[in-house]
C-alpha cells in the first residue's frame, strides 16, 4: 500500500493541532487538544510534558481515525513546538522531573542579570544571534543549577536529561531511540552556534553548565527514528522536526530571501527569511537564529512580541471585558477608535526591540468618558504597533524585506485586525488560505523528508493564497501621529519600570 499521506503536529504553547495532508498538500482532516498553563508564582509559567505527549498521540490517532486511513499509508510525521521551553526527565524511567519552564516564564531574571554585561551579551550576539533574555533555555538552566541542586547533580551525572520540546517528543515517541533535537531549536537555547552548527563550549561555561549528555543535533529533516506502534498505532517515521515560528515560516512559502510574515498568538513573532548566510550583529534589536536547516542552513532575522493574543487574553480574564479573546477583538470593532486610550502590553516585559525584561504594562490617555470597548482597541492597536517596531528595526539589516506581510495565527480571524495592521504598516497583508500555518509547515516538512516530494521547489505549487487586505492611503497617514504617541508611552513605561 502506497504511503500517500504525510502529518504535521504543532505543540503550542495553548494546545496542540494536527493536520493531515495528501500529496497534493491538501487538508485531508485536523485534530486539536487544549493544553493547561500554569502560574505557581507571579513571573513563572510551567506546563506538564506528560499532556504534551498525551495531546500528540490522541492528536495523531484522532486523524487517522477522522480520515478513516491506516497508519502505514503515513510517510512521514513532522513536529513543530514551543522553543526554548525547558524539559528535563529521567533517563532510566522516561518520567519528567520537574514540570516544564516555559518559554514565557520569567523566574530566571535574576540569573540573567548576573551575568549581564557588555562582554558577555556580545559573545551571546555572535555566537547565538540572541539577545541575554530569560525566554532562553540557557538561563532556565541556570536557574536549575542555582535553585535545584537535585536535578543539578543528576545532570551533571547523566542520569538526567534535558532538552526542549521536540527533543522530549522524539524521545519519548520513539521510546528512548532518539536523544536528539534539531538545528532550528537547537538554535533558541543560547548555547548553540548557528555559524558552526554545534554546541559551544565558552557558552556552557558562560552559564556555569556541566551537562555531559547533549541531545544531538540533527538537520531538520532528521532522521529522528520511528515512533513506537503501541502510542500511535503504526510504526511512523519522523521525518521532520522545527521550531514553531521556523515551521509558519516554511508553511507560508517564505523560502526565498527576503520574505517574510507574522505569527499572532499568544505573543507576536515577525520572521524574515535571510539567506544562507549569518551576519553577526551586536546591538540588540532583531535576532538571528536558523530558520531549517537541509542540505545548507537558512537563517532568519526575527522580531519577538512577547503579547499579542495574551493582551486580549487579559483584558477577558482579568478585567472581565469579556469572555474570550474574539469578543474582546469584536468589542474592539464595536468602537471603532481607543478614545485616546493607549495600552503598552509589557505584562511580562518587553522583547524586540527594547529587551527590557523588567517593564511593566501601563495603561494611560483615558479620561472620564473612556469606554472598555475603546480600551479593547487600545489593545488590538497596541499589537499591530508592535509588530511595525520590529519591522522597521529590521530595516538596519542589510536584507530587505519583499512581498507582502503573511500572517497567520489566532488572531487573524479578526479581518478588522488584519485591515488595521494593513494600515498601520502601509504594506499589503495576505492571509494563508491554511488556517493553521505552524503545523501545515510541519507537514510540508515532513513529507520533504519523507521524499514525497523532491526538493524545495516542488512545495511552491502547494502553496495556496487566501484574503488579502490592501493599505489604505487615508487610513496610513491617520496611524501615523497615533504610533508615535504609542511609541512615546513605551518610552515612558520603560522609564518608570527603571525608576527614572
Amino acid at each position: 500500500m502506497s504511503s500517500d499521506y504525510v502529518i504535521g503536529v504543532d505543540q503550542g504553547t495553548s494546545g496542540t493541532k494536527a493536520l493531515l495532508l495528501d500529496r497534493d498538500g491538501s487538508l485531508v482532516a485536523e485534530a486539536e487538544r487544549p493544553i493547561a498553563v500554569s502560574h505557581p508564582q507571579a513571573g513563572w509559567v510551567e506546563q506538564n510534558p506528560e499532556d504534551m505527549l498525551a495531546n500528540v498521540v490522541a492528536c495523531v490517532r484522532d486523524l487517522l481515525d477522522r480520515a478513516q486511513i491506516s497508519g502505514d499509508r503515513i510517510a512521514g510525521l513532522g513536529l513543530d513546538n514551543h522553543t526554548e521551553t525547558l524539559v528535563l526527565w529521567d533517563a532510566g524511567t522516561g518520567r519528567p522531573v520537574h514540570p516544564a519552564i516555559v518559554w514565557q516564564c520569567r523566574r530566571s531574571t535574576p540569573q540573567s542579570e548576573e551575568i549581564d554585561s557588555g562582554d558577555n551579551r556580545r559573545l551571546i550576539r555572535a555566537r547565538t544571534g540572541l539577545d541575554l533574555d530569560p525566554t532562553f533555555t540557557a538561563t532556565k538552566l541556570l536557574w536549575i543549577f542555582r535553585n535545584r541542586p537535585d536535578l543539578a547533580e543528576g545532570l551533571r551525572a547523566g542520569k538526567l536529561l534535558w532538552g526542549t520540546v521536540d527533543c522530549w517528543l522524539i524521545w519519548k515517541l520513539t521510546g528512548g531511540a532518539c536523544y536528539a533535537t534539531e538545528s532550528s531549536n537547537a538554535s533558541r537555547t543560547m548555547l548553540f552556534n548557528i555559524a558552526d552548527l554545534a554546541w559551544d563550549e565558552d557558552l556552557m561555561a558562560l552559564f556555569g553548565l556541566t551537562l555531559p549528555r547533549r541531545p544531538e543535533v540533527r538537520p531538520s529533516t532528521g532522521p529522528f527514528g520511528t515512533c513506537l506502534g503501541e502510542l500511535l498505532g503504526a510504526e511512523i517515521p519522523i521525518t521532520g522536526a522545527l521550531g514553531d515560528q521556523q515551521a509558519s515560516l516554511f508553511g507560508h512559502g517564505c523560502r526565498q530571501q527576503g520574505q517574510f510574515k507574522s505569527t499572532y498568538g499568544t505573543g507576536a513573532f515577525v520572521w524574515m527569511n535571510a539567506g544562507h548566510t549569518y551576519r553577526p550583529q551586536v546591538e540588540a534589536g532583531y535576532l538571528q537564529t536558523v530558520a531549517w536547516h537541509l542540505d545548507r542552513p537558512t537563517y532568519a532575522l526575527e522580531g519577538f512580541v512577547m503579547s499579542a493574543g495574551a493582551v486580549l487574553d487579559w483584558l477577558a480574564d482579568n478585567l472581565g471585558l469579556g469572555r474570550n479573546a474574539a469578543e474582546i477583538a469584536a468589542k474592539a470593532e464595536q468602537a471603532g477608535d481607543s478614545g485616546g486610550a493607549i495600552l503598552v502590553p509589557a505584562f511580562q516585559g518587553l522583547a524586540s526591540p527594547w529587551w527590557a525584561p523588567n517593564a511593566r504594562a501601563a495603561l494611560m490617555g483615558m479620561d472620564s468618558s473612556t469606554r472598555d470597548d475603546q480600551i479593547c482597541h487600545a489593545a488590538l492597536e497596541a499589537v499591530c504597533f508592535q509588530v511595525r517596531r520590529v519591522l522597521e528595526d529590521m530595516q538596519g539589516a542589510d536584507v530587505r524585506p519583499s512581498g507582502s506581510v503573511r500572517v497567520d495565527g489566532g488572531l487573524t480571524r479578526s479581518a478588522y485586525l488584519l485591515q488595521m495592521q494593513a494600515d498601520i504598516l502601509g504594506l499589503p497583508v495576505r492571509c494563508g488560505e491554511v488556517e493553521h500555518l505552524t503545523p501545515y509547515g510541519a507537514g510540508l516538512l515532513a513529507g520533504l523528508g519523507a521524499g514525497l516530494w523532491s526538493d524545495l521547489s516542488s512545495l511552491d505549487s502547494l502553496t495556496h493564497g487566501g484574503s488579502s487586505f490592501t493599505p489604505r492611503p487615508e487610513a496610513c497617514a491617520d496611524w501615523e501621529d497615533r504610533y508615535r504617541s504609542w511609541c512615546r508611552a513605551v518610552e515612558l513605561s520603560l522609564t518608570w519600570s527603571s525608576g527614572g
